[in-house]
C-alpha cells in the first residue's frame, strides 16, 4: 500500500494525514486513502502486513538499561572511586617498596570487599526499581476490531492505519481515529488537551482550516476516554504517529537532572576527599618529621613504606565508604515500603526530594477529589433539605423524573454521563429499583439531551397515563415551567417562587455545585410540545467530592510546613469552593487566579499574587510550567501532580513529578519521578514522610561515620604527639572501616521510620547541606571518642612507664579496643533518633523507642568479631600488630570499660547541649 499514491494531499507514507487535515475529508475519500472498506473491515493477511510495515500501535519507552551496564555504572560512584585510588595508592606503596606483605593485601581485599558490596546493592537497588515500575503497564488492552466482515477482540498494540474500530461508553480510544459514525458521542479529551470538559464528537467534515486539536470534533485521539455514547471510526494514526505519540517522542527523550540528593552527596565527597587527603598528608609528615624520635621499640614501623601505608589508611578510613551503600539500602527501604502506600517510586534518589518538598501542587479531579460526581445537596417544597428528611414516597414524582429521564446504569459497570449516573446512585440509596420502573412505564418517545437546549425529555407510559419528564439546566428548565409540585399539590409557579429559586441557584452556584433540575407534566395534547407548561418539582446540586481522608493529609502538610497549592482545569467557583473545604484555601491563602488573570499579569506581578493564592483555575498547561518556575525562583522545592500528556511539561520542570496510576497516561508516567497507585493526594504526603525519615537516616549515618573516623585520625595524631609512637597499624585502620563501617553503620539506614517527621520543617534550601543540624552531634561524639581512646593509651603508660615495651604493646590494644568498641555501642544512640537533629522536644520525648533488629544483630556481630581480634595467640597477635605476652585482665577491663563510656557521655552531654541551644 502507497498512500501517497492514492492521494496527493498525504504528506507522509505513514500515518499522519497531510498536514493535520484528517477533520477535512469525507469519511468516503478516508476510507479510499487508507484502502479499506467500512463494510469488511481489513483481511487479516493486510493488517499482519501492515503491522509489519508501522510497526506496533505503543507509545515510545525509554531504554531499560543492562543489569550489566547499571553494575558498571556504580563504580563511578564518587566515593567508590576514591576507594579504589586509595587502594591503588596503597599498591603502589607497597610495590614502590619492592616488598609485599600480608598485612598490604588484607587492605586490598578489604577495599575490594567494600566497592564490590556498595556496586552490588545499587545494581539490585535499581533493577528493582524499574521492575516496580514495569509492572504498572503490564495488563494487555483490547479494541474490538472489523476484520474479514467479523467483530473481534484485537490487542491493541497490533492496530493499525485502515483498522475499522468500535468504541462504547466508558472505552479508551486505542489510536488516532476519524470518526465515520457516533451515537451522542462525548469524549474526554483532558489527557490531550487539559480541557475538562468532555467533548461532543460529530462524524461530518469539517472545512475550517488550521484548528486546534480541541475543534477536531470529529477525531478522536489516542487514549482519550469516551464518556457517552458510543462511536465506529477508521483508524489513521498509531503508536509514535498519534498525536499522543508525538508528544511522548519528545519528552521520553529527556534527560534527568541530577536530584539535590546526588548533588549533595558529591559536594559531601568532595569536601571529605579534599579533607581526607589533607589530614593524611598531615600525620605522614609529622610522622616523618618525629621518625627519628619515634620509640626504637616500634620497630618497623617508622620506616616510610609503613608511615606511608599509615597515612593512606588513615585517610582512607575519614571517607565514609559506607555511606553509598547505607544511602541505597534507606532508599531501597524506602522504595518498598513507599510501594506497600501506593507511592511507586521510579528514581529511588528523588525520595528525599520528595521528602524535601515545601510546595505541593495537585491537580483536584481525582487526587484531591474522589472523580466521582455525587448528590451533594436537594431542593424540594422549594427549600433546601438533608437526605434524612428525603421521602420516597412524598417524592415519587421526582423519582419517577430521575429514573425514567435517564440512560444510565449503575451496576457493576457504570454507563452514562456523570451527571445522570450521580442522580441515580442518589435515588438507589433509598432502595429505588430504577431497572424494574423501566421496564413497567415504557418510554415511548424521547428528545436527547443538546447542548442549546441544555435538556432532555422522555414520554412514558404511567399507570395508564402518558408522562413527559423533562431535565436540565435550571434556568432553561424554568423558562419552560408554568407550575410547581410542592407540598403534595400543584400550584402556579409565580415570581416570588422564581426569586426563591434564583437565590438557591445563586447559593449552589457560589458552592461550585452542578445544579440539575427536574419537571413532568401529563401529556393530554398532541399537538403540545414536550418541552412547554411543565410542573417544576425540584433540583439536586451534584459536586466531585472531597476525598475524606484528604482533608487530614493537607492539615499534616500545613504542619510540616508545606503549602499545598491546588491547580485545575475546572471553574473557579468549583475550585475554590472544593480547596476551602479541604483548608487549601484559608485566610492567608484566599485568592484564586484563572488563566485568562494569568495572561494578564506581569511576570512579577503574578510572583507577587503568588504569595497568597492557593488555587489556580481554567489553567493551560503553559501556566502550569509558569507557576512552578516563579516558585522555584523563590527557592521552594516543587513538587508537581499530573496525569495528562498536557502535564508532562510542568512534571518535567517540578523538583518532583507525580503522575496518577489509575488515570495517567503513559507519557506522565513515563517522565515523572513518582507514580501515585491509587491517584490518591493522601499518598504523597505518606511519600514526604518516608522521604524526610529516609533524609534524617542519612544525616544520622553521616554523623556516625564522620565522627568514628575523625577521631581514630585525631587519636593517631595525639598519641604521636604526645607519646611519639603510630598507635595503629594500616590493618587496625582497615579493619575498623570494615566492622564498623560495613557492619555497624548501615543498620542505621534501616531503622524504623520516626512518626513525629511531619512535624519538622523542611530543609529551606535545596542545597542545604546534609551536615546541617549534625555538629554538635559529631563534635560531642569526636570528643568522648578519641578522649577515651587517647585516655586508653595513657593508662598502658602510667601502668608500665613511659617508652617501655609493654607500654607500646599494651597502649596499642587500648586504642584498637576503644576506636573499635566503641563506635558499636554507641551507634544504639543514633537509632531510633536518640540524638534529635531539629525536634522540639527533650530527648526521651522524640519518639518512642521501638528496637532495630538489625542494628542489635549486627552490634553483636561485630562485637564477636572484634573480640576474636583480641585473643591472644600469636598468629592473631602478629597480624594485628598486638602484644603476644597475654592481656592483662585487669588492664583489659579498663580498657573495656573506658570503651562503653563513651556512649554514656555523648548522651548526656548532647542531652544538655540540646536544652541549651
Amino acid at each position: 500500500m502507497n498512500i501517497n499514491e492514492n492521494n496527493k494531499e498525504i504528506a507522509d507514507s505513514q500515518n499522519v494525514a497531510v498536514g493535520d487535515d484528517w477533520y477535512k475529508l469525507s469519511n468516503k475519500k478516508i476510507c479510499s486513502i487508507l484502502e479499506t472498506n467500512p463494510q469488511t473491515g481489513l483481511s487479516n493477511q493486510e493488517a499482519k502486513l501492515r503491522l509489519e510495515k508501522y510497526g506496533k500501535n505503543n507509545l515510545p519507552k525509554s531504554k531499560k538499561p543492562n543489569w550489566f551496564i547499571i553494575f558498571l555504572k556504580s563504580f563511578l560512584d564518587p566515593l567508590s572511586l576514591i576507594m579504589i585510588l586509595s587502594g591503588l595508592a596503597s599498591g603502589l606503596v607497597s610495590a614502590i617498596s619492592k616488598k609485599i606483605e600480608t598485612v598490604d593485601i588484607t587492605g586490598l581485599v578489604i577495599i575490594a570487599i567494600i566497592v564490590l558490596t556498595n556496586s552490588i546493592i545499587a545494581t539490585i537497588q535499581e533493577i528493582k526499581s524499574l521492575n516496580q515500575v514495569a509492572n504498572l503497564n503490564e495488563n494487555k488492552q483490547f479494541a474490538i476490531v472489523l476484520r474479514n466482515s467479523k467483530k473481534i477482540e484485537v490487542n491493541i498494540e497490533e492496530l493499525v492505519p485502515g483498522d475499522i474500530i468500535f468504541v462504547n461508553s466508558g472505552g479508551f480510544v486505542p489510536a488516532d481515529t476519524r470518526i465515520i459514525d457516533n451515537q451522542l458521542l462525548r469524549i474526554d479529551e483532558s489527557a490531550l488537551t487539559g480541557e475538562n470538559e468532555p467533548v461532543k464528537k460529530i462524524s461530518d467534515s469539517i472545512k475550517d482550516k488550521n484548528l486546534m486539536l480541541g475543534d477536531q470534533k470529529n477525531i478522536a485521539f489516542m487514549s482519550t476516554l469516551v464518556i457517552e455514547g458510543k462511536m465506529m471510526g477508521v483508524i489513521f494514526g498509531t503508536g509514535k504517529e498519534s498525536e499522543i505519540g508525538k508528544i511522548a517522542n519528545k519528552i521520553t527523550s529527556h534527560k534527568p537532572e541530577k536530584t539535590p540528593l546526588e548533588k549533595k552527596v558529591t559536594l559531601l565527597t568532595a569536601i571529605i576527599g579534599l579533607t581526607s587527603i589533607i589530614l593524611g598528608l598531615i600525620l605522614f609528615l609529622t610522622a616523618w618529621f618525629l621518625k627519628d624520635s619515634i620509640h626504637p621499640s616500634s620497630g618497623g614501623r617508622a620506616d616510610i613504606k609503613n608511615l606511608l601505608l599509615v597515612a593512606v589508611s588513615a585517610a582512607i578510613s575519614l571517607i565514609p565508604e559506607s555511606l553509598t551503600i547505607i544511602v541505597k539500602i534507606c532508599l531501597m527501604v524506602a522504595t518498598k515500603k513507599m510501594a506497600r502506600k501506593n507511592v511507586i517510586i521510579k528514581n529511588p534518589k528523588s525520595i528525599e526530594t520528595l521528602g524535601n518538598v515545601n510546595v505541593i501542587c495537585s491537580d483536584k479531579t481525582g487526587t484531591l477529589t474522589q472523580n466521582k460526581m455525587t448528590v451533594d445537596k436537594i431542593f424540594i417544597d422549594f427549600v433546601e433539605k438533608d437526605f434524612k428528611d428525603f421521602d420516597k414516597v412524598k417524592y415519587k414524582e421526582l423519582i419517577n423524573c430521575i429514573s425514567l429521564c435517564s440512560d444510565a446504569i449503575v451496576e457493576k459497570e457504570k454507563i452514562g454521563s456523570a451527571t445522570e449516573i450521580a442522580t441515580i446512585e442518589f435515588i438507589k440509596k433509598f432502595d429505588i429499583n430504577y431497572i424494574k420502573m423501566r421496564k413497567n412505564y415504557e418510554r415511548i418517545d424521547e428528545i436527547p439531551f443538546d447542548s442549546k437546549r441544555k435538556l432532555m425529555s422522555t414520554l412514558n407510559n404511567v399507570d395508564g397515563k402518558e408522562m413527559i419528564y423533562v431535565k436540565g439546566a435550571v434556568d432553561y428548565l424554568s423558562n419552560i415551567c408554568t407550575n410547581k409540585f410542592i407540598n403534595g399539590k400543584v400550584t402556579p409557579l409565580t415570581e416570588d417562587d422564581r426569586n426563591i429559586l434564583n437565590e438557591q441557584l445563586y447559593k449552589f452556584a457560589k458552592s461550585g455545585l452542578r445544579v440539575l433540575g427536574f419537571a413532568q407534566k401529563e401529556y393530554k395534547n398532541p399537538k403540545d410540545p414536550y418541552e412547554s407548561n411543565l410542573i417544576f418539582l425540584g433540583c439536586v446540586a451534584i459536586i466531585d467530592p472531597p476525598r475524606e481522608e484528604v482533608k487530614k493529609s493537607v492539615e499534616e502538610a500545613k504542619k510540616g510546613g508545606i503549602r499545598v497549592i491546588m491547580i485545575t482545569g475546572d471553574h473557579k467557583i468549583t475550585a475554590f469552593e472544593i480547596a476551602s473545604r479541604l483548608g487549601i484555601a484559608d485566610e492567608v491563602f484566599d485568592g484564586v487566579l484563572t488563566g485568562q488573570d494569568i495572561n494578564e499579569l506581569s511576570r512579577e506581578e503574578l510572583k507577587q499574587r503568588l504569595k497568597r493564592t492557593n488555587v489556580f483555575a481554567r489553567v493551560n498547561p503553559e501556566h502550569k510550567a509558569l507557576i512552578v518556575d516563579l516558585l522555584q525562583e523563590d527557592k521552594n522545592i516543587v513538587a508537581m501532580t499530573g496525569d495528562g500528556v498536557n502535564d508532562a511539561p510542568s512534571l518535567v520542570k517540578a523538583d518532583v513529578g507525580i503522575s496518577m496510576g489509575i488515570t495517567g497516561t503513559e507519557v506522565a508516567k513515563s517522565v515523572s519521578d513518582v507514580i501515585l497507585a491509587d491517584d490518591n493526594f493522601k499518598s504523597i504526603i505518606s511519600g514526604v514522610n518516608s522521604g524526610r525519615n529516609v533524609y534524617e537516616k542519612i544525616k544520622y549515618s553521616i554523623s556516625f561515620l564522620l565522627a568514628a573516623n575523625i577521631s581514630q585520625i585525631i587519636t593517631l595524631l595525639l598519641i604521636l604527639l604526645i607519646n611519639k609512637d603510630i598507635a595503629l597499624n594500616s590493618v587496625n585502620i582497615l579493619f575498623h572501616i570494615f566492622i564498623i563501617e560495613t557492619i555497624v553503620a548501615v543498620p542505621i539506614g534501616m531503622q524504623k521510620e520516626r512518626k513525629g517527621v511531619m512535624k519538622n520543617p523542611p530543609p529551606t534550601t535545596k542545597s542545604e547541606s546534609l551536615l546541617k543540624g549534625i555538629w554538635v552531634q559529631m563534635i560531642i561524639t569526636t570528643l568522648f571518642n578519641t578522649l577515651f581512646a587517647v585516655l586508653n593509651y595513657q593508662i598502658a603508660v602510667w601502668w608500665f612507664g613511659y617508652g617501655t615495651e609493654s607500654s607500646l604493646a599494651f597502649g596499642k590494644t587500648g586504642v584498637y579496643m576503644a576506636i573499635m568498641y566503641s563506635p558499636i555501642f554507641y551507634s544504639i544512640l543514633y537509632n531510633n533518633f536518640f540524638l534529635p537533629i531539629r525536634a522540639t522536644k527533650t530527648i526521651c520525648d522524640v519518639d518512642k523507642y521501638r528496637p532495630n533488629k538489625w542494628l542489635l544483630i549486627l552490634m553483636a556481630v561485630a562485637f564477636v568479631v572484634t573480640s576474636l581480634t583480641l585473643i591472644p595467640v600469636g598468629v592473631i597477635n602478629d597480624f594485628f600488630d598486638f602484644t603476644t605476652i597475654g592481656l592483662n585482665p585487669i588492664l583489659a577491663m579498663i580498657f573495656f570499660i573506658n570503651s562503653l563510656l563513651p556512649t554514656v557521655f555523648i548522651y548526656f552531654t548532647y542531652k544538655l547541649v540540646f536544652k541549651w541551644i
